[in-house]
């Protein structure tokens, strides 16, 4: 595997992908692939529609089983855990960022942030108090509901949201596929800066090669493996 020069050398690896084998209706999306991320790196990974980008997170998340190999968060196998083991995994060490946000309307973007930690069994003013410091980190508006807020806006309180267990792990689905070109650039600058701001991994899977240049490293997914491409570092 590449490696990120001055990026994440000297720390944890927070997931690790080894020997990935998946096949879904008699096609292989995955054949052997590896994937390495540490604390405070950012990866993108690229390739066409039905590549299996979402599946491979769905694997990471645990919500699907591959045929082979093994995932590991924060050093626990995935594919070992029982199911409330791996729901505490997901709640305690896992932020996800929707393509769409994925916020209840009707809350406000505070209340969508604390709920995230309610239903990780974290409570207490406390909480409150964090997830108003990350919404006014990412420059998100205090509103009644978050379908006051523009697109930008929503999706920042979805990074809010995925930040507020303090994950090792930050995973993200196409997270500025549905912004217009301005938000997009906004939002992918905060996204990337986030792995050393909050010290965690951040893998990103998207479609737009632009998105994937900002990654530490970038990796294209063909033919059931992952193969790296020119990031900012080598330009």
């Amino acid at each position: 595997m590449q490696t990120a020069e001055g990026t994440a050398a000297d720390t944890r690896t927070v997931l690790e992908i080894t020997g990935l084998r998946h096949r879904i209706g008699g096609r292989t999306l995955f054949d052997g692939l590896q994937l390495s991320l540490r604390e405070g790196e950012s990866i993108a990974v690229t390739g066409p529609s039905g590549s299996g980008k979402s599946t491979l997170l769905s694997c990471a998340l645990g919500l699907i089983t591959p045929d082979m190999g093994t995932v590991t968060i924060t050093g626990a196998e995935t594919t070992r855990l029982r199911a409330s083991q791996l729901a505490q995994l997901r709640a305690e060490s896992i932020g996800m960022v929707f393509q769409f946000g994925e916020l209840l309307p009707e809350l406000s973007p505070l209340d969508n942030v604390v709920l995230a930690a309610l239903l990780a069994r974290r409570s207490g003013r406390d909480v409150r108090e964090r997830a108003q410091r990350l919404l006014d980190e990412l420059g998100v508006p205090q509103a009644a509901t978050s379908q006051e807020l523009s697109g930008g806006e929503r999706q920042r309180t979805a990074v809010a949201r995925a930040l507020i267990n303090e994950p090792a792990v930050l995973l993200a689905d196409e997270p500025t596929g549905a912004l217009d070109s301005e938000t997009r650039d906004k939002t992918a600058d905060m996204l990337f800066a986030l792995p050393r701001q909050y010290s965690c991994g951040l893998l990103v899977v998207t479609h737009d090669s632009g998105i994937a240049a900002r990654a530490d490293r970038a990796l294209h997914l063909t033919a059931g493996v992952l193969a790296p491409v020119a990031t900012r570092e080598a330009h």
